[in-house]
């Protein structure tokens, strides 16, 4: 039974096809993106409207050295935040599914009582679904604010759990390990909902935006006596900040995008009741 909870919990990796339809929603605009840099880099260059602030006619070196500092610090701490975020909610559900299989497990040691261990599995088979269906839509869902407070289906587990006999020893320490681990799925829920109900300010990511914006037109102002040498410049430039942006907005929606929690540990685990 244990090696069941294990094949659920394990993290699996999703093969990447250029088919799926988050890769292209994700290349068509970067893309688009760098492309339209590059041919407004030549329209500015050979027009020759801004030589006068090209070259050594303007402090670019300062600018870019400064500039480039600031956009560093900025965009590399919302990398960092989103990414811990991340991978802290990655780490609540997980501890979570852990707790519930564990919960489901040790009932074997609890002698007999087969119609009160069938309940306590229905009830943490109800929580599950009311996880991976109700909550785990609400927390994709940017309007809408979870409640934090102990659920009803957990309180349903509370109580079926409390229905349980102790006739010996073990099922005294199975009890009290089950007690404990109840415990556990209330403080973890509380965290994932409160982990999932956070995400960056708006004002950051106009910021981030503003900033790449100006870079790019920085570079593209800027003319070179080489042509295809500056419009490699911007067109490397587009790319990077226009991915850096998409990797930190797919990240702070952890639901939905290529950097995903996938909801089907849940529903796996769900399944292994009936197995049971």
């Amino acid at each position: 039974m244990k090696a069941v909870i294990f094949n659920v919990i394990n993290p699996e990796v999703t093969p990447v096809s250029l088919s799926n339809p988050s890769i292209l929603r994700t290349l068509l605009p970067l893309l688009g993106s760098t492309t339209a840099a590059i041919t407004a880099t030549m329209m500015i260059s050979n027009s020759g409207i801004t030589e006068n602030v090209s070259g050594g006619n303007a402090p670019w070196e300062e600018f870019y050295s400064v500039f480039g500092m600031i956009y560093a610090i900025v965009s590399g701490f919302l990398l960092v935040e989103v990414l811990n975020r991340f991978n802290k909610l990655s780490e609540v559900v997980e501890s979570e599914l852990n707790a519930i299989g564990d919960v489901r497990d040790f009932l074997i040691y609890m002698d007999g009582q087969q119609d009160k261990k069938k309940t306590v599995n229905r009830e943490l088979q109800e929580y599950v679904h009311s996880v991976a269906t109700v909550e785990w839509a609400d927390m994709n869902d940017e309007l809408a604010v979870l409640n934090s407070d102990t659920s009803k289906e957990l309180y349903d587990i509370m109580y079926a759990v409390n229905n349980l006999e102790i006739n010996n020893e073990s099922d005294r320490s199975a009890l009290h390990f089950l007690i404990s681990e109840l415990s556990s799925i209330t403080t973890l829920r509380t965290q994932r909902i409160s982990i999932a109900n956070h995400s960056l300010p708006p004002q950051l990511k106009h910021l981030l935006l503003f900033m790449s914006t100006v870079l790019v037109a920085a570079f593209m102002i800027n003319t070179s006596t080489v042509l295809w040498i500056q419009c490699f410049m911007v067109g490397s430039i587009t790319g990077c900040v226009h991915l850096l942006y998409l990797v930190i907005a797919d990240l702070d929606h952890p639901f939905t995008g290529l950097w995903t929690i996938n909801v089907r540990p849940l529903i796996e685990l769900q399944g292994s009741f009936d197995v049971d």
